[in-house]
């Protein structure tokens, strides 16, 4: 009985590990090829422009993945959403994938403000 759930965890892990393996490949940085930018990365807006920019933390690489407006509110072209505050922090919708935002990346709402 020990060794069966052994192997199903070992199975588990082993499956885990490769679709993290997976998400990383695919979403590796394309300038300097950072497995972790598709874990973690930096969002900025350039509000004079109008493009919400995805930056790596590894090799500071921006990439266009966005349209931000001149109140802070950004679409990424993913189909994500979320806002830029007057301070260039960024708060993310939740119900974003992978790309665009996933709930939030540094700060919470406003709370009824």
């Amino acid at each position: 009985m020990d060794s069966e759930l052994l192997i199903i965890v070992s199975i588990g892990l082993a499956f885990g590990g490769i679709v993290t393996l997976i998400i990383a490949l695919v979403n590796r940085c394309a300038a300097c090829g950072s497995l972790a930018h598709g874990f973690k990365s930096d969002k900025q807006a350039d509000l004079d422009s109008g493009g919400a920019y995805i930056v790596c933390r590894t090799c500071g690489d921006r990439q266009l993945k966005g349209k931000v407006d001149s109140d802070g509110s950004v679409i990424w072209f993913d189909g994500g959403s979320g806002q830029f505050d007057k301070n260039g922090d960024y708060t993310g919708d939740a119900g974003g994938a992978f790309g665009g935002d996933g709930g939030g990346d540094g700060g919470g709402g406003g709370g009824g403000e």
